[in-house]
């Protein structure tokens, strides 16, 4: 997988009289989508090979004027695109930004570049999805959409945590966005316990400890167990092959899988079908 990194850059637009006869020029040679209002935030996808994000300030300059937060996600093996955001939209969002905003967003955008983040899962589905759908503009808007609300979320998160009193608070809140990245596709290689930290940005044993005090449990025990559940799941279906379930919970070779479903359930994963005509058996389903 190609590593995802982002960057930004904090920057002014101010448009000239004599830039608005090119300002046509500009959304004609950009896939431009302007979703906000007169580009308080919107869009682009940058041509392939595009220059770097600071050479694109001359391209924006016709259109718009502001100050503006630019994202963009230099990607190998696919389209990368600019998000841009005026800052007071972002402010009127988020709240009164502290004085080194540009390092908040830099620890933001670097959790997200992670190659087991949600953002990463997100962000490679939909170049997956943008190379075959038809309705692109469509697609570009919902999947912008929800990257906004994820900055504005983030940036929400690490404000607050300037206050001592949320930080208990929001070490909890980053457990859970860890938990959720990590089950959100079982294929995927489980992380490390140290890459689990690092993720919620935290030291190896708080993350441990906060983890056990949220479910009760390890992190690797947690997972095993939910993957174990979604395998009994998809077994009881009747629908699949344990070789195909076996993969879709992580794991290359079904004997693998076999022993950490006998350890979960105490009985082989071929007694789920067994389990199936059982109940195709009983009076109560005929």
């Amino acid at each position: 997988m190609a590593d995802i990194k982002l960057d930004f850059w904090l920057t002014s637009f101010k448009r000239k009289i004599s830039d608005e006869s090119s300002g046509g020029g500009v959304k004609k040679s950009l896939e431009l989508f302007d979703f906000g209002s007169n580009y308080a935030y919107f869009f682009s996808l940058i041509p392939p090979h595009g220059n770097h994000l600071r050479g694109f300030t001359d391209t924006f300059q016709p259109i718009m004027e502001g100050d503006y937060c630019l994202i963009s996600t230099p990607y190998e093996q696919g389209r990368s695109f600019v998000v841009g955001v005026r800052m007071d939209w972002l402010t009127n969002q988020v709240g009164n930004f502290p004085a080194d905003l540009g390092n908040i967003i830099s620890k933001i955008l670097s959790s997200w570049s992670n190659q087991h983040s949600l953002f990463t899962s997100r962000y490679l589905a939909f170049h997956r999805e943008y190379q075959r759908a038809v309705n692109k503009d469509l697609l570009a808007k919902s999947y912008f959409l929800q990257f906004l609300y994820f900055l504005v979320d983030d940036l929400q998160a690490e404000i607050l945590s300037r206050n001592t009193a949320n930080f208990k608070e929001l070490d909890l809140q980053r457990i859970k966005e860890v938990e959720e990245k990590i089950t959100y596709d079982f294929k995927k290689a489980t992380p490390s316990i140290n890459e689990m930290a690092k993720m919620a940005g935290m030291s190896v044993s708080k993350f441990k400890n906060l983890f056990f005090e949220l479910y009760g449990t390890t992190p690797h025990q947690y997972i095993v167990d939910r993957k174990m559940m979604y395998a009994k799941g998809l077994l009881l279906t009747g629908k699949y092959s344990i070789t195909h379930v076996a993969y879709q919970v992580g794991y290359h070779h079904p004997s693998g899988f076999t022993r950490v479903f006998k350890q979960k359930f105490n009985h082989s994963p071929n007694s789920c079908h067994f389990e199936i005509h059982d109940y195709e058996r009983t009076p109560f389903n005929r």
